[in-house]
């Protein structure tokens, strides 16, 4: 399946590659991956001596009313660090520190912020011989002078330690050993006082020695007393490698074929940070693992570094294709998240224990229990600052709001997004497109996108069409559209070389600024994926992402619509004869970086930029949609990804809950996985049951792999149709209250899915459930994901009553057991929330528009209810830009259901009402609006009363009064 050249050489590197395509049998093949013991930094990091720091401040150089600034030294090294420690807004510290005055500056992915500026909170300082305390109540932090250790406080004591075991280490930049020493050599013939100047400065280096191990200080007295008048021989080189080359060995590595000349040297960070009073920690996506964190000490740490990995293994903390280092430590009292800002590839180890073993020392001034629940973890970077969030919460909710406050909010989408996608590499042809859209509507399922892979182009050549395969594109969308639908074509960050194409010549020969990444010797740097020789965007580079951006227009991408949006995939960046199928972390992009210091943003950068180009086209006007693969710190701003490559598998069915939910919970809400799976060919029962559980999550699409066989809604069987086709009249069913759920996010950031103890985190026997979620505050999906199950076990957490979706029945909170036929897709509504529905079927979302709205009134178990619904256009930013949209909040209370305004705004007309349902009631009521009578029903067996008509628009404020 690669565009194979001519060349003769272009086809050996090609081999081992298709033969890894044309075997979907096969997995990933881990030797193509580094081990920590393969990565020079992580191996050196790891090794490092604990429970001894070697660090100790000097006194604070800066005070001010919000932060502390103040200097790190070492006990016996040269190296002068600078550290800031500051109080944010909303219980939010930021803890920073490199290099006073580095050789090089190092990189800080300062993109990753919201558009919003951080705001200083205030706190107290005092200061005393052995430490200073920043006090911001109820917390505050303790920074223990020497050794260098910094305890963070909240209100239920001692919740976070930094550098309590002593792995705090920042490699300082030095001059190269090689380029050092022919310094010496050249200035030798300025005579011997010259030579022991450069000689001295060689031996700051620290050659021969372990950096993570140095040795102790010698009195220079003492030391003169050793050596007397004795002549000193020099040892012998070990094995003949000299102190030199061994040093050399942490500059330049070599993995498999490939050679890193890592031209500015180690300059890696590490940190240990123990949770304390926790036992349970959660996050750093992206891994096909649990959902809780597990321990690393059997194993490598979990490794963040954006990779294409073909068939990813379950269960292994080996990096995938994007990455957030963010961790969230949860107890019945305390919530805690911490960010890692580092765009380098990253470590974290991870360990528990309830003993004092390692850091008793620290918590025995503060606990007095001899057992304390501890999560300790170990953050290892190859370059870049430290750059450190903590948010104190104490609550969840909190924890998220937090964390908006510094990263932003995720981005609005348009509606049809979070409708149904239809994907597979690849349809045909034009023919064969209009085929797919005729046979949705002749099975009534309706669908909003369908997708274009690679095959779609003309030759792997991005924003163009294959003219035979889609001699009319524009025609294509254009009948896509009038049915309310939508396209999306793949976009991929690799660019043909070829000189004959207008493109590549006009990215080659900017006048402005180099659109390419350039090779460590500043030339283009080129690589090979799917067209063959190609190079890369340089995304990094405002002036490459602005040019990027330009490419998006309809006069520029020709044949494209404004129905047509765009997926970046590839973007980790994808470089099929690369070290670790990426790119050379010696590349060098804009401003001198290598790729080393801005690996995980490059997919981050060209997500963004793809995202730009569409609002361009736009002129401002329409939201856009991108979807990507690759991901980092921020990518929630700008549009969904998702878990990429997985197998059609129950496995991979059950894994995608908790690859799902951990980003969730890392901040990034608009998530899904490829609905039947990317490889393999589901059977009829797993396909269906992967629907029933796909429609319950943000993103929602089917795709498929190449050599799979075509599976859409309708080639399993009439009983298979139907039962699909039900998932997905049920997900556009739900969509007014899920679009609602993406506004609240488009605000603070609101996880969209969320783990059971998110609002009930004092109840620890959910703290390891995966496979059940709440989808927003209202709904509680319980998806089957055992082959032949029939009997199927439900958590409901207390205190609150919930119903059953489908039939209303009320159930009391715990554990059940509930019996599942083919159709069930289990799902539960909590007591006391109201949701907004859309019950009649459409081609389309964009086709419901006007459709009327039901309301589901689920009693609390006193009685009460309360939601909200928010309403716009689904497509423009007008409501942003002119407050056109309209967000109501609904309440049930004494006999009364009330709808008022819940934010001021230039208002929406909504369609009306058309039925208004209500759960729990223990009789038959009547229903008046302003004085008139309503038309309503009762169901005893249900105890639902059900109101027809009750002539009330959803975008107005109305109260209806029971009795």
């Amino acid at each position: 399946h690669y565009f194979i050249q001519s060349n003769l050489r272009e086809m050996i590197l090609l081999l081992p590659l298709v033969s890894l395509l044309i075997s979907p049998s096969l997995t990933v093949d881990r030797n193509n991956f580094k081990r920590c013991d393969q990565s020079g930094f992580c191996k050196r990091l790891r090794g490092l001596e604990k429970d001894n720091s070697p660090y100790y401040t000097t006194p604070p150089t800066q005070i001010n009313s919000s932060s502390i600034t103040f200097d790190i030294r070492h006990e016996t090294k040269p190296d002068l660090l600078t550290a800031t420690i500051r109080v944010l807004k909303d219980h939010t510290v930021r803890i920073s520190a490199q290099e006073k005055d580095p050789i090089h500056p190092r990189y800080s992915p300062v993109d990753s912020f919201g558009e919003a500026p951080l705001v200083d909170g205030s706190c107290e300082l005092s200061h005393s011989t052995d430490s200073s305390t920043l006090t911001f109540p109820p917390n505050k932090i303790v920074i223990n002078h020497n050794p260098l250790r910094v305890d963070v406080f909240s209100k239920e004591g001692l919740v976070a330690s930094l550098n309590a075991r002593g792995l705090f280490h920042i490699e300082a930049q030095k001059l190269k050993p090689s380029l050092l020493a022919q310094g010496i050599q050249k200035l030798s013939d300025l005579g011997s006082s010259v030579i022991d100047v450069g000689s001295r400065l060689l031996s700051t280096i620290n050659i021969g020695s372990d950096p993570s191990k140095p040795e102790d200080p010698k009195d220079p007295a003492e030391e003169s007393e050793d050596r007397g008048d004795e002549e000193v021989e020099e040892e012998d080189d070990i094995g003949g490698i000299s102190d030199e080359d061994i040093l050399m060995m942490e500059w330049e590595e070599d993995f498999k074929s490939h050679h890193d000349s890592n031209p500015r040297g180690p300059r890696a960070i590490s940190l240990d940070v123990s949770f304390t009073g926790f036992d349970k920690v959660y996050g750093l996506p992206e891994h096909a693992d649990t959902f809780p964190l597990k321990s690393t000490k059997d194993t490598d740490p979990y490794r963040l570094y954006n990779l294409d990995v073909f068939e990813y293994e379950l269960h292994n903390p080996m990096a995938l294709y994007g990455s957030i280092p963010y961790m969230y430590a949860l107890s019945p009292l305390q919530s805690v998240g911490m960010m890692w800002l580092n765009a380098a590839e990253t470590w974290v180890d991870i360990s528990f224990s309830s003993d004092k073993s390692l850091v008793g020392r620290v918590l025995s001034s503060f606990i007095s229990s001899d057992e304390v629940s501890r999560v300790d973890t170990h953050w290892m970077s190859e370059s870049g600052v430290l750059d450190l969030f903590l948010f104190l919460g104490p609550a969840p909710r909190d924890v998220t709001r937090q964390y908006s406050h510094v990263f932003g909010p995720s981005l609005l989408p348009p509606l049809f997004s979070i409708a149904y996608h239809q994907c597979r590499w690849n349809y045909n042809d034009q023919q064969d497109v209009l085929k797919v859209d005729e046979n949705f509507d002749k099975h009534d399922i309706p669908v909003d996108v369908i997708w274009l892979d690679i095959e779609h182009t003309n030759g792997k050549r991005y924003f163009t069409w294959d003219s035979n395969k889609f001699p009319d594109s524009h025609g294509m969308i254009s009948a896509l559209s009038k049915k309310g639908r939508n396209m999306v074509t793949i976009i991929d960050p690799h660019i043909k070389v070829d000189s004959g194409w207008n493109l590549y010549k006009e990215a080659r020969d900017h006048g402005q600024c180099s659109i390419f990444v350039k090779n460590k010797d500043r030339n283009n740097y080129e690589g090979h994926c799917w067209p063959g020789t190609s190079s890369w965007v340089d995304y990094t580079s405002p002036c490459a992402r602005e040019w990027w951006a330009q490419q998006f227009p309809y006069d520029k991408y020709t044949g494209s619509t404004p129905n047509l949006f765009t997926w970046n995939d590839m973007n980790e960046p994808s470089v099929f004869n690369g070290p670790e199928v990426t790119m050379h972390k010696d590349a060098l992009h804009a401003e001198g970086w290598e790729h080393r210091d801005v690996h995980n943003m490059f997919g981050f950068y060209m997500h963004s930029a793809s995202r730009d180009g569409q609002v361009l086209r736009s002129g401002g006007q329409a939201r856009p949609f991108v979807l990507s693969r690759a991901f980092f710190v921020g990518s929630h701003k700008v549009g969904p990804i998702w878990t990429g490559d997985n197998h059609a598998s129950w496995e991979h069915l059950r894994m995608s809950l908790p690859m799902l939910l951990s980003l969730n919970i890392a901040g990034y809400p608009f998530v899904g996985a490829d609905t039947g799976g990317f490889f393999g060919n589901p059977e009829p029962e797993l396909l269906v049951r992967w629907y029933q559980s796909a429609i319950f999550t943000p993103f929602f699409r089917a795709h498929a792999h190449i050599d799979t066989r075509r599976r859409e809604p309708w080639l399993f069987g009439e009983e298979n149709t139907k039962l699909i086709r039900s998932a997905i009249v049920m997900r556009y069913q739900i969509l007014p209250y899920l679009y609602t759920q993406f506004y609240h996010a488009s605000v603070d950031n609101t996880l969209i899915i969320r783990p059971l103890w998110f609002d009930a985190p004092s109840d620890t026997s959910l703290y390891s459930n995966e496979h059940e979620f709440m989808l927003g505050d209202a709904l509680l999906s319980s998806p089957v994901l055992q082959q032949g199950e029939t009997s199927h076990s439900v958590t409901l957490p207390g205190p609150e009553v919930w119903y059953d979706y489908h039939t209303y029945s009320q159930m009391s909170p715990g554990a059940v057991t509930v019996p599942v036929t083919m159709a069930s897709m289990p799902l539960y509504i909590k007591g006391g929330s109201i949701i907004p529905l859309k019950k009649r079927i459409r081609r389309s979302s964009s086709i419901t528009e006007k459709d009327p709205y039901t309301l589901i009134v689920a009693l609390s178990s006193k009685g009460v209810a309360s939601g909200d619904a928010y309403i716009d256009d689904g497509s423009t930013f007008s409501y942003r830009d002119s407050g056109h949209f309209s967000h109501k909040t609904l309440t049930f209370s004494d006999y009364t259901l009330s709808c008022v305004s819940a934010t001021s705004s230039a208002g929406f007309e909504s369609p009306a009402v058309e039925r208004i349902v209500v759960l729990g009631v223990g009789r038959s009521m009547a229903a008046s609006l302003n004085g008139e009578s309503l038309s309503v029903s009762y169901d005893n067996t249900s105890k639902t009363l059900t109101i027809k008509k009750p002539k009330v628009i959803l975008s107005e404020d109305w109260t209806i009064q029971f009795s």
